[in-house]
């Protein structure tokens, strides 16, 4: 450890000390942080994966902060209601805001007035987890494989619909992938969140869905709901009887839908940093990564770097599919 000099030591404590009152030596701020409740926005309804991932997370993260984490759900437009208020409110150091591939990586494809700028506007912290999904039935409905459900899509045009989470969501470019591929002609449903999708599909008023896996595992174990295929590269861990959409011939619907935490453009470094630096422990415990996959979750770690080189990448390819998809939401 370097020791200044009696007179350097005393004069950079008089800098810092005198600087202060207009911006808090940045070492000084990221060790004193948090220093009262912090918030997590949650830009879905209560109840689906989004909410339960960020409920996980605020819980695990208030241990080792020291503060509680409240989370704040605030649905609407596939997570982009939120997350542009977010973006253009004022910036708060102990706010941040839970995203999933949807707001950094999909809507600006999507949305013609997406209200924010993932970039200018936001700062990547790190990565949570990620998630399969997995396309499900009502078990009352004629349906017990994919392949039957397809066989119907393509021999009824127009009489199949699916809920979603809302336009632009990774369900609704799934499916729309999936009926472009079979050449279906299919019906959208959106809603405000996979908590009120699934909702509608427990209640039969929609005939399929293909959503996150952690709000879809406790209905699919209770038998209400039936599912038919999931999204992973390899069979679900907690689903091994049912095939993946490669097994099935779509290699192309292979894909994981990502949770991570976002900041606000104008948050200090140091607090980033330290977010960062927190997540990547309590993410890596294995009782949280116990916890994660009881959850139907992967836990997953990154650097602020890491997620925003993932987030440009994911871009180039869900571009290519809502241009392939026609979804638009003007």
């Amino acid at each position: 450890m370097n020791v200044l000099p009696g007179r350097l030591a005393s004069l950079a404590a008089a800098l810092c000390a005198a600087t202060a009152l207009f911006a808090p030596c940045a070492h000084a701020q990221g060790d004193a942080w948090p220093t009262r409740p912090l918030k997590l926005v949650v830009p879905y309804a209560a109840g689906g994966s989004t909410d339960i991932v960020g409920r996980a997370f605020a819980q695990k993260i208030s241990e080792v902060l020291g503060q509680p984490m409240v989370v704040e759900n605030r649905g609407g437009a596939a997570g982009s209601v939120a997350t542009a208020l977010y973006a253009k409110s004022a910036p708060d150091d102990h706010a941040f805001l839970m995203v999933t591939v949807g707001q950094l990586s999909i809507n600006q494809w999507v949305y013609k007035s997406l209200g924010y700028d993932p970039e200018a506007d936001l700062q990547t912290v790190g990565l949570v987890g990620q998630v399969a999904n997995a396309m499900v039935v009502n078990p009352a409905s004629q349906w017990r494989t994919a392949k039957e459900l397809f066989d119907y899509g393509r021999a009824n045009p127009g009489k199949l619909n699916f809920a979603s989470a809302g336009i632009g969501s990774t369900g609704h470019l799934l499916n729309e992938l999936i009926a472009t591929r079979l050449g279906m002609k299919i019906v959208h449903v959106p809603y405000k969140g996979n908590g009120p999708a699934m909702q509608a599909l427990l209640a039969n008023e929609v005939h399929f869905n293909t959503e996150n896996m952690p709000q879809l595992l406790p209905q699919i174990r209770a038998g209400a709901l039936r599912p038919l295929a999931v999204s992973s590269e390899q069979r679900w861990f907690q689903l091994p009887d049912v095939p993946t959409f490669a097994e099935l011939g779509y290699p192309e619907i292979t894909t994981m839908v990502w949770f991570g935490v976002v900041a606000h453009s104008k948050m200090p470094k140091s607090i980033i940093t330290k977010m960062n630096r927190e997540m990547v422990g309590v993410i890596r415990r294995p009782e949280v990564a116990t916890r994660f996959r009881e959850l139907s979750m992967e836990n997953i770690t990154s650097t602020p770097e890491e997620m925003l080189a993932l987030a440009r990448k994911e871009r180039d390819r869900w571009q290519k599919i809502a241009v392939a998809s026609g979804a638009r939401a003007d």
